[in-house]
């Protein structure tokens, strides 16, 4: 029996237990399922567009990747769990210059003092420095910096730190969400597998990422959740290997390089996990990893 008007069809199927839902409060069940479950989890698209939007070049270009997908990637998730306000606090934290001039010191000056230390270790132990590949000159020091910060940094630490990190440590320890934070970073960085790391530089430049996930995590709970310190010191860190990292040794030695750098920030994280314990805050301390997941 073929039923021609649209009512009599509803009350036919509504009298044999088939409930009719209009088109335009299904897409809206939908949504607000697809919302809730984003309420729920907001780490699983976090991770899905982050790794989707900065894979994306990869695509057409080899070892092709945008350093911005991690930040819009939480600014979207942002939108959908906590709207224009959430949004907006986590802005201002990228701004929160106020922390101590210590702090400064330190995220600008240690992953120098890292690397030279490499460096010095590495011709100790008789690696020979190579002259194939020029340093890039110090006057173009101040825009290389600048230029780092505002496409690196901005684009992965504000994301790894603000967004990922305090969400990671809900339920887990600091040092815990550390490593799991550092092995998604890691993964994060696939497309470049062949270009910034391969399978002799592999091990000893994932171990550094993880300990150098350990020493931001224990700066970031010490600088009331400020966002502006690890993207000072991610930038300090790729800026000085592009002048006393990669121009210097070639081959074995910088094999041997990574190896040395790898092994000191190990150091500093050890260092670090047995002065404070698995929380990375000093006695006394308070973390700022709940009210930065609100």
């Amino acid at each position: 029996m073929y039923v021609n008007d649209k009512n009599a069809r509803n009350r036919l199927l509504v009298a044999v237990g088939l409930n009719v839902i209009p088109a335009h409060q299904s897409r809206r069940i939908a949504t607000s399922t697809i919302t809730t479950l984003i309420k729920r989890h907001p780490l699983v698209p976090f991770f899905a567009l982050a790794y989707a939007l900065s894979w994306a070049p990869s695509l057409v270009e080899a070892h092709g990747i945008l350093p911005l997908g991690p930040l819009l990637a939480a600014l979207l998730v942002l939108a959908v769990t906590a709207g224009r306000a959430g949004v907006g606090d986590f802005l201002r934290r990228i701004g929160q210059w106020r922390v101590g001039l210590r702090w400064y010191a330190l995220v600008l000056l240690l992953p120098v003092a890292v690397t030279g230390a490499a460096v010095g270790l590495n011709v100790l132990l008789g690696a020979r420095v190579s002259t194939i590949t020029p340093m890039p000159l110090l006057a173009e020091l101040p825009l290389t910096f600048l230029s780092i910060l505002l496409y690196i940094g901005l684009g992965e630490e504000p994301a790894w730190r603000g967004f990922a990190l305090p969400r990671l440590m809900a339920g887990r320890s600091a040092l815990a969400a550390s490593l799991l934070l550092g092995v998604l970073h890691v993964v994060w960085h696939l497309p470049l597998f062949g270009l910034e790391y391969d399978w002799q530089n592999g091990l000893p430049w994932f171990v550094g990422v993880l300990a150098f996930s350990i020493i931001t995590t224990w700066i970031y709970n010490h600088t009331q959740g400020s966002l502006l310190l690890p993207m000072l010191m991610h930038t300090a860190l790729n800026t000085t290997g592009q002048y006393l990292f990669n121009p210097l040794f070639n081959g074995a030695d910088l094999v041997q390089l990574w190896w040395l750098w790898g092994s000191l920030w190990c150091v500093l994280a050890l260092i670090v996990v047995l002065v404070t314990g698995p929380s990375l805050v000093w006695h006394g301390a308070s973390s700022p990893d709940a009210a930065a997941a609100a």
